[in-house]
């Protein structure tokens, strides 16, 4: 059956997450609590454009103090430049609504990368600095990118927000990077084996930054391209073949095949930033100990 890309794409930007926002106790200084923030999170965004609905919601309980809104997730910070979808994909196990706790006090500097000015000031220099990277890639240079204005890099930044598809592409347009000049896609790739929380944290998570050919590479078989199969043996430096045999991969809140085309999920799901982001979710190694019981 053939694939209505026009349809694919317009779902992939319409993605959105529940959140449900809960003020951490610790800054808290109202009886009773204020109740908690249920809010939709465009997936292509990132978690710091809800934070000022939030500080409208909590802001009243808040003691006094430079608000400096931040999430948490188990236990533990979220690293907010990743997409909100990426995140999600990576930590969430399916939970829904997604519950995390906002902070507006003791900002994880070592942690967490530093907001710089305003939200919207971080979060487009976090934006455009992922954008001119995948530019690279894709083209060789990030010229395209650094030569915009500063009212189209805006704009730019508002249509990723506000998921406007159209808006998006309109600007796109004046940068030339739709069409790959090196036969090379940017692929970002987050492994987790092990239950996410306070213990494991950041840690425990593989990572992994990729330039790929999509034409894939020569083997001596009929191989014509690229498969994620192929991308996940040689990116992981810690997963066997053994565990890709019950390996889940996500790509945009999609469970992707292992034999799928590189190529072609990236056309179809890659991020607002020409990035795609491949979450791989490992079942967890059995010790030998666990291994010998009956």
């Amino acid at each position: 059956m053939a694939v209505d890309d026009g349809r694919v794409e317009h779902e992939h930007w319409r993605g959105a997450i529940a959140l449900k926002l809960v003020l951490h106790p610790d800054e808290v200084t109202t009886v009773p609590p204020p109740d908690p923030l249920f809010v939709l999170a465009p997936r292509l965004g990132y978690l710091p454009q809800v934070s000022q609905q939030a500080l409208e919601q909590f802001g009243g309980a808040l003691p006094p103090g430079a608000n400096e809104p931040w999430f948490e997730y188990r236990g533990v910070p979220l690293k907010w430049h990743l997409p909100t979808g990426a995140l999600y994909d990576l930590l969430s196990d399916g939970e829904y609504p997604w519950k995390l706790t906002i902070h507006f006090r003791a900002y994880p500097r070592d942690v967490l990368q530093p907001v710089r000015g305003s939200v919207e000031e971080t979060l487009q220099a976090t934006y455009l600095n992922s954008l001119k990277e995948a530019a690279y890639v894709l083209t060789g240079n990030s010229n395209a990118v650094m030569s915009l204005s500063k009212k189209s890099q805006q704009e730019l930044l508002q249509n990723v927000l506000e998921a406007q598809q159209v808006e998006f592409h309109q600007n796109m347009q004046k940068m030339d990077l739709t069409k790959p000049l090196k036969a090379r896609v940017p692929v970002r790739i987050y492994a987790r084996e092990k239950v996410f929380d306070s213990f494991t944290g950041w840690k425990s998570i593989d990572y992994a930054s990729k330039s790929l050919h999509i034409e894939g590479e020569s083997s001596g078989d009929s191989q014509d391209h690229l498969s994620v199969k192929h991308v996940l043996q040689h990116s992981l430096s810690n997963v066997s073949d053994g565990d890709l045999e019950s390996v889940k991969v996500v790509v945009a809140g999609v469970e992707i095949d292992l034999d799928s085309n590189l190529a072609e999920v990236y056309a179809y799901l890659k991020n607002a930033d020409l990035w795609l982001y491949v979450t791989v979710i490992l079942k967890p190694k059995r010790t030998s100990a666990a291994a010998g019981t009956g």
